[in-house]
């Protein structure tokens, strides 16, 4: 029943990272004076929040760095501080769906995404534009495996509280079963739609999950503090419909498309200095049929 109950978490933990980094990356474009006009949020891809920038070499300018940045320090502050600062009914259900959204933030948005785009991913442009080793870019999945401890602790945390005597070799497997599955889906997942193994990608979500595995090898934490409220049909409910809801969220706005492109969505019109990549296809869905995009 609890991996059940984890795996319908992750469901919806997972595409929601993919959302929590365009977010990231948008609110980093609107400090810069950018105007946020769309997102495209491909599984198979790096993830764009589109944008009309406010000039046309924006991208270089010391105010870009919020949108080149956020769509890893967004998910990266959620991962380290939705465990321990989130306030939240003490429920096993919510319990379980904080660790995996911890996790999927720190696996999918901080260590996979950056090396799944190694020429026009948000870091390696970063890095790049400021002159800096593009090679870098290898720190987010470090980054990630210090971030990714944190739902190993409070998953051990619950299991403790269950069973307080698990050897280790139980204990790997409730976090490989918990963990280490869901994200082997999601790499699975990636890789269909994109026709190859994201090899990069691939090895720097191995990283958390080697740490993950090393930290539940050598420490078994303190059994949780609370008792939990057993899972409620509500809660259930609720998950299953938070998964369709991000799912449907993720395919409308980052479908794989003819042509090597993706699907994009525009809820404004998109002006000259735009970043609206050539492979994105992109649907105005407020207002008249959008421009095609300068580029």
């Amino acid at each position: 029943m609890a991996i059940a109950i984890s795996w319908l978490a992750a469901s919806a933990a997972f595409p929601l990272s993919l959302v929590g980094a365009a977010f990231g990356q948008a609110i980093g474009a609107l400090a810069g004076g950018c105007g946020w006009i769309g997102v495209a949020l491909p599984v198979d891809r790096q993830i764009w929040a589109l944008v009309n920038q406010p000039v046309l070499n924006f991208a270089s300018l010391p105010s870009a760095g919020g949108y080149w940045l956020g769509s890893t320090l967004l998910p990266l502050a959620v991962a380290v501080t939705i465990i321990s600062f989130l306030p939240r009914a003490r429920s096993f259900v919510i319990e379980l769906t904080v660790v995996q959204i911890a996790w999927a933030m720190s696996i999918v948005a901080v260590a996979w995404a950056p090396l799944l785009d190694i020429e026009d991913g948000h870091l390696v442009r970063f890095l790049a534009l400021h002159g800096w080793p593009t090679a870098l870019v290898w720190l987010a999945p470090a980054i990630s495996a210090c971030a990714a401890v944190l739902p190993t602790l409070r998953l051990l945390e619950l299991t403790r509280r269950r069973r307080s005597d698990s050897p280790r070799s139980y204990r790997l497997l409730v976090v490989i079963a918990h963990l280490g599955i869901p994200t082997a889906v999601w790499g699975a997942l990636v890789s269909v739609v994109r026709g190859s193994i994201p090899l990069p990608a691939a090895i720097a979500a191995g990283v958390p999950l080697a740490a993950a595995l090393v930290f539940t090898w050598l420490r078994f934490p303190r059994p949780y503090a609370y008792r939990l409220e057993l899972p409620q049909p509500s809660e259930i409910g609720g998950l299953v419909i938070a998964a369709v809801i991000l799912a449907s969220i993720v395919w409308f706005a980052g479908r794989p498309l003819s042509d090597d492109r993706s699907a994009g969505v525009l809820w404004a019109q998109p002006h000259s200095f735009n970043n609206i990549r050539p492979w994105i296809e992109p649907q105005l869905v407020i207002g008249t049929e959008a421009d095609r995009p300068s580029k």
